[in-house]
């Protein structure tokens, strides 16, 4: 079977372990983590069968879903159980160059639960796995939070071994305090949980007297113990006052426990929040924030086809928390309208210009948000050929056939549009077989790992070939040597972004720039 069509029916799915298998179930390629998720080696799968790998009932599934299956149709994700007791996704496409053949991938689904659970230094839970923990404590729980200010640096200070010795010892004073649950939330700040009926846990002298013990001065460590009692809140408001004070706590070191008790979290978090709230909507209904501007280059030539367009916001808290507290607040079709209009407003000052800017994908779900933007790109869509729309946060999309439709709306004025972050989660595929667009942007994480496994490399190069036989543009993210772009292009990716083709400008100089290398001009290519 030709490696370029198996390589292009994988693309079609995004998991740990692929196979493939003829009519009749028979397993005729395996590949990838067959051993984790199955128990046997993929070499010794080729020519059992497929159906073996679940346990009956559900293999009874997986045989009913493959007959269903015709050229050019695909099935899933399915959650499904496996011989071994593993539950997993099970994904299935019939790639018309593949024959009758189906392409089958598994991915096992605690496998993508995000970041690890255990603090590998100290023993302790992670930030995430003390959050959840966290989470399913009861008023009848008290939350302490500790703050070893320098931690990081008096670590940094010592040996490799006699770091991960301290480390461990002050999980164990943690772990020694009679805590159901303790976890390290930052370099140098740790949160317990223990029964309110204990009282303080004296975690800040137990501490300092370890980093004594072994042999250093210890800084001034501080303790704050917040009771979880709320009276008057609902579960939902004590998580996300107990979110509050966690991340507040991580952030700064401290925190201001008013009366000791979480409602009195509460009411501080609703009062920041609608503080915030009220500047973000002025920020955003004024425009007054910046929009930089970073190129976007041929990998091949160098030359410039377009500048994406990046909000940057001034304010203490930075863009990136910014910008997703206005996810948050449920306000981000606003800011994309304003950034439209900004956009927009430059382009039609700068003939010679060819800008992209981002619209969410909760604003291209909306009919109300969609409509607004619509409009605003109808009366100008002189603009269209110069302008570019990239589609972010697709997530948020769920009729994906009604997003499809507003796709190809933008596209018959005249825009292109194209699909951000792509490649970044098991549901691309299915954005780009939904929606009729021009260009995909892949993510960045993924372009980083080039040259780090020839198998991951293989699915990124089918994925971007795809591409390029259906006639959609790919960009490569964070292109930051020349080794990267060069690695980008071999792969058949055709243009790049990243610092090395050129850093985001608050200006876009205007054609003809006087030394302007000859030949370079802004334009798709």
């Amino acid at each position: 079977m030709p490696l370029r069509a198996r390589l292009l029916g994988f693309a079609f799915t995004n998991a740990d372990f692929l196979f493939e298998m003829d009519p009749e179930g028979t397993i005729l390629f395996a590949a990838g983590a067959a051993n984790d998720l199955v128990a046997e080696r993929s070499d010794a799968l080729v020519g059992r069968s497929a159906g073996r790998l679940f346990k009956p009932s559900e293999g009874a599934k997986f045989s009913t879903f493959a007959k269903a299956l015709r050229s050019g149709d695909r099935a899933g994700p399915f959650k499904l159980t496996l011989a071994t007791g593993n539950e997993a996704s099970l994904a299935m496409f019939r790639l018309p160059d593949n024959g009758s053949n189906i392409s089958c991938t598994l991915a096992r689904t605690a496998a993508r639960a995000g970041l690890p659970q255990t603090d590998a230094r100290t023993g302790l839970a992670s930030r995430d796995g003390f959050m959840a923990a966290a989470e399913k404590a009861s008023e009848k729980d008290a939350l302490t939070l500790v703050d070893i200010p320098g931690l990081d640096a008096l670590c940094a200070g010592l040996a490799p071994d006699a770091a991960d010795r301290l480390m461990q010892r002050i999980g164990a004073a943690f772990t020694g305090s009679g805590v159901s649950a303790a976890g390290r939330i930052s370099d140098t700040a740790f949160g317990a949980l223990s029964p309110v009926t204990r009282g303080s846990l004296g975690l800040a002298q137990k501490v300092a007297e370890t980093i004594k013990a072994d042999g250093h001065t210890p800084p001034k460590v501080s303790e704050t113990r917040i009771g979880l009692q709320g009276p008057g809140l609902s579960a939902e408001q004590r998580i996300l006052s107990l979110r509050y004070v966690v991340d507040r706590f991580a952030e700064k070191g401290k925190f201001d426990a008013g009366d000791g008790d979480i409602a009195s979290a509460f009411s501080g978090m609703m009062e920041e929040t609608q503080a915030r709230l009220s500047e973000m909507t002025r920020t955003v209904g004024e425009g007054a924030f910046e929009i930089a501007y970073q190129p976007i280059a041929d990998l091949a030539t160098g030359k410039v086809s377009h500048h994406e367009a990046l909000a940057r916001f001034t304010n203490p808290e930075g863009t990136g928390e910014t910008v997703k507290f206005i996810e948050a607040l449920g306000i981000s079709d606003a800011f994309d309208l304003a950034v439209a209009n900004k956009v927009l407003g430059l382009i039609e000052q700068m003939p010679d210009v060819h800008v992209a800017f981002n619209v969410s994908g909760g604003t291209i779900a909306s009919p109300a948000s969609f409509g607004l933007l619509a409009g605003i790109l109808a009366r100008r869509r002189h603009l269209a050929p110069r302008t570019l729309i990239e589609i972010t946060e697709t997530a948020a999309i769920a009729d994906l056939e009604s997003a499809g439709k507003a796709v190809g709306a933008l596209r018959a004025m005249g825009y292109r549009v194209g699909l951000d972050d792509f490649g970044a989660g098991a549901a691309s595929i299915n954005y780009l077989h939904a929606f009729p667009v021009d260009f995909v942007k892949f993510d960045g994480a993924m372009i980083k790992k080039i040259g780090a496994s020839k198998r991951d490399d293989a699915l990124l190069s089918g994925l971007a070939k795809l591409c390029g036989e259906m006639g959609v543009t790919t960009i490569a993210e964070w292109i930051e040597t020349e080794a990267m772009a060069k690695a980008a292009l071999a792969l058949g990716f055709h243009h790049g972004q990243g610092r090395w083709l050129g850093a985001p400008v608050l200006e876009i100089a205007a054609a003809p720039v006087p030394g302007k290398r000859r030949g370079v001009k802004e334009s798709w290519g």
